[in-house]
């Protein structure tokens, strides 16, 4: 990362100002009430929104909106429509007053603390310890709160300990494929013996969940509960059923599951529950009488919405803007979930939204400490920009882009997403992603920074083919289909893994709208701190077309399984070329099925992901430097010869692992189908080998595989340290490996000097040193670093926070500060 010099445009004149001390009824042309008080700038956004809607129409240049410093709590989402936009070519720009810093909130002030007295449920231990106050007003339409603050910083839901469900994952034996899960009771949550009871209020409360799987994270809200029978029913069913699973799946540290929101579970400072039904707010304080505690009204803050009313919006820029503390959202029965739920269609739950805009912006802001996710193109969405942003400790998705479903309208394309620094997304719900794309086309992903999250850093994602004729009614995905677009017969898809299938990928593929993205000179560290199954770049039933070019993955070391880059399930035509990853746990690249190529890459320092199962036994898995290991029966999938590796540099550094995936499948050894793809002209070395990888070399050339490949050191300049560079003579050049710039990987000078010191102050000076990285993802066996994190667990979840000119910061000793994802590993 090149040092960060930017700085947020400071415009010096504006056609209307905002100000926390300002008026509606004002003009709103003075930065500062006059000394009379007669006039001066307005109080609200909305009010100077309402004032360029009736002075724009005949002016042909940019305007300017300039928001003072402070904070300006808002109780309705502020909304920008069609006629809120400007003219082709000009821009509307409500921007930070120079030198200041606006701050947005929803925040509605908790006032009338007492102590808590003759609480049911409530723990002798936290009795005096545990204040109530009245739940304050909501907003119209909003039941209850899922997120609490104090002092800025977002506290932790009182939530029991993880546990495992009595039985194990329920499935329908006439069924045993995705139909048979998609059958099965999934709003049901079996409890252990004397774990649940019977509330009065069951609606409050939520089961946090991991149903079935490693790679999603329900929140389930109780419906009803059957304290004898340990039974709790749910108001809308998971993503999959719910069930007994091994602990290395354990994304919450003890267990796949846990209840949220319960007086019951206040058994620790800073923790906090809400009782609707007795409109009261519990909260175990961490020092006397609670102050500066509030609740959020919104979880969307401004929304550019043209699409609801069909006149999109154009050309409305935000700029040096902070918005915080929003709250979580909540799933409904009628939303309508993206691949395994991982975000929401069409859904208002980011702070920012845009929707049905073109040739808009949101650039310069910060997005942190809230509930939910950062920001959100949705549906027609065209050459929009999001760059030289912060977005930091939010619930959910950093950016997601989000189309229409399959069909034959493609119009969520051309946007820009550049020069963000994301870190810590995904607090609350772990499966989110810090850049999501969905059914988006044509968009460019550059110079972005990713690290510290739970799950994956960058995807590309649409529709798996079982959801075109799924059997029985599902959230995930189905109900986006366009199906009056699509001709009948793409839509017999077969929901089992058969011929049929394969046959009608091919009539169903031109309907998938995700390609031609490029995602490129992006840096990710740090990530899969959390989630089972995942990877710094994932790609999943797109289109054809992607460019995954010149990223620096580097320094994975969660015990999930993870890879640094993948192309998974049905997908054709992806270019995964200049890429460096290095020491990942787990695997490399993972390229599946047809003409997804991997080309002039260099793979490094892929070790083995080591874990512990259920049964306390120690167990590893290797899932290669690069895999061609076919998910789906090889005599059922078409050959792979279109398949291309050529002129990638590996270098391995455990002599007993393979180049190449080979696995174990039902007890059986599956090999390597090398000779169905063209594998030529690449450089392996293992410098724990004595040959040096010559014999392993031979192995694959045995196999029809890498007739011009050789095995020596690639010299790079020093790896430890992070210079790939090669150095004078590297044996590289000999199989046509042709060198790529090294010095352009995630964000540019551009990026704002006022963010990039806020996130130091935070994470320490030095989080992002390689050489502190290598310490800290060294092998297991030798890292030092279990007993350490264990005995810290307490310090890592003491984390103050301070509020200084209206922006937010953490500070925390700074031998800890590295650790914080990294406690549920090791529990």
């Amino acid at each position: 990362m090149k040092k960060a010099a930017g700085k947020l445009r400071e415009y010096q004149y504006a056609d209307f100002y905002v100000a926390e001390n300002g008026c509606d009824s004002w003009s709103g042309t003075l930065p500062e009430p006059n000394q009379e008080g007669t006039d001066g700038p307005f109080a609200t956004v909305e009010r100077a929104r309402d004032a360029v809607r009736a002075v724009k129409n005949g002016l042909y240049r940019d305007l300017f909106v300039l928001i003072r410093g402070g904070e300006y709590r808002l109780n309705k989402t502020v909304v920008f429509r069609g006629c809120d936009g400007h003219h082709e070519s000009y821009r509307i720009v409500y921007a930070a007053y120079p030198g200041e810093t606006p701050v947005f909130s929803s925040d509605i002030p908790v006032t009338g603390w007492t102590v808590a007295r003759e609480v049911p449920g409530l723990p002798k231990s936290s009795r005096g310890k545990v204040y109530e106050a009245p739940l304050p007003k909501l907003p119209t339409g909003k039941e209850r709160i899922y997120t609490l603050y104090a002092n800025g910083k977002r506290l932790t839901r009182a939530h029991s300990k993880g546990f495992e469900p009595r039985y194990p994952i329920p499935a329908n034996a006439d069924l045993p494929d995705i139909s048979g899960l998609l059958c099965s009771d999934r709003r049901t949550l079996f409890c252990p013996p004397g774990f649940l009871r019977s509330w009065e209020n069951p609606e409050d409360i939520e089961a946090f969940v991991e149903p079935g799987v490693g790679y999603v994270t329900n929140y389930l809200p109780l419906r009803r509960v059957d304290a004898d029978a340990g039974t709790a029913e749910t108001s809308i069913p998971s993503t999959y059923p719910v069930g007994r699973v091994d602990k290395h799946l354990f994304a919450m540290g003890s267990g796949s599951c846990r209840l949220e929101n319960a007086v019951d579970f206040l058994t620790e400072p800073g923790s906090w529950a809400v009782d609707t039904l007795r409109g009261r707010i519990y909260y175990y304080s961490m020092d006397g009488i609670p102050e500066h505690v509030t609740v959020p009204a919104l979880t969307e803050y401004f929304r550019v919405d043209g699409q609801e009313r069909g006149e999109l919006v154009k050309g409305i820029v935000f700029e040096g803007l902070t918005f915080t503390r929003a709250d979580r959202d909540a799933v409904t029965q009628d939303d309508i979930g993206l691949q395994h739920d991982w975000d929401l269609w069409d859904k208002g739950n980011a702070m920012v939204r845009f929707r049905g805009a073109e040739d808009c912006a949101l650039r310069g802001c910060r997005l942190c400490e809230s509930g939910s996710g950062g920001v959100r193109l949705d549906l027609h969405c065209q050459s929009n920009r999001v760059e030289n942003n912060l977005i930091d400790h939010v619930g959910g998705t950093g950016v997601l882009l989000c189309g229409f479903g399959p069909g034959r309208v493609n119009e969520n394309r051309c946007n820009r997403i550049l020069n963000n620094h994301i870190h810590h997304c995904g607090e609350l719900y772990y499966h989110a992603s810090g850049i999501m794309v969905w059914q988006s086309s044509e968009n460019l992903i550059k110079h972005n920074r990713l690290h510290h999250l739970p799950y994956d850093s960058i995807v590309l994602s649409g529709v798996r083919p079982y959801c075109f004729n799924a059997k029985e009614p599902n959230r995930e995905m189905e109900g986006t289909i366009r199906r009056s677009e699509i001709p009948p017969e793409s839509q017999l898809c077969a929901i089992q893994i058969t011929e049929e299938l394969h046959a009608q990928w091919r009539k169903i593929a031109p309907f998938y709208q995700t390609r031609n993205n490029i995602v490129e000179e992006n840096e990710m560290f740090l990530t899969m701190q959390r989630m089972f199954d995942g990877n710094a770049i994932y790609l999943s039933d797109v289109g054809g077309g992607n460019l995954i070019r010149r990223n620096f993955i580097h320094h994975l070391n969660g015990i999930g399984m993870q890879q640094g880059i993948r192309t998974d399930a049905f997908l054709k035509d992806t270019m995964i070329t200049e890429n460096i990853v290095y020491n990942v746990t787990g695997g490399g690249i993972n390229t599946k099925y047809y003409e997804n190529h991997v080309v002039n890459n260099i793979v490094a320092d892929v070790r083995d992901i080591v874990y512990e199962n259920s049964q306390g036994e120690e167990k590893r898995m290797f899932i290669g430097y690069i895999s061609l290991l076919d998910v789906y029966e090889r005599e059922k999938m078409p050959p792979n010869a279109c398949l291309r590796v050529e002129r990638n540099l590996f270098y391995k550094t455990a002599a007993h692992q393979p180049f190449y995936r080979e696995s174990v499948v039902d007890g059986k050894l599956t090999q390597v189908h090398l000779e169905e793809a063209e594998i030529d002209r690449n450089l392996y070395f293992d410098e724990a080998a004595p040959d040096g990888g010559a014999s392993r070399l031979a192995y694959q050339q045995s196999r029809g595989a890498d007739a011009h490949s050789l095995a020596r050191d690639p010299l790079f300049v020093d790896m430890r340290r992070g210079d790939f560079r090669l150095r004078e003579g590297s044996p590289a050049l000999l199989v046509g490996f042709e060198p790529f710039p090294m010095d352009g990987f995630g964000l540019t000078s551009e990026f704002p000097a006022m963010y990039d010191a806020i996130v130091r102050e935070e994470l320490g000076e030095d989080y992002d040193d390689f050489e502190k990285l290598e310490r800290l993802c060294a092998p297991a066996e030798s890292s030092g670093l279990r007993q350490e994190i264990l005995d810290n667990v307490e310090l890592l979840t003491k984390w103050p926070l301070k509020i200084s000119n209206g922006n937010l910061s953490r500070k925390k000793d700074a031998h800890w500060r590295h650790f914080v994802f990294h406690i549920n590993r090791f529990r």
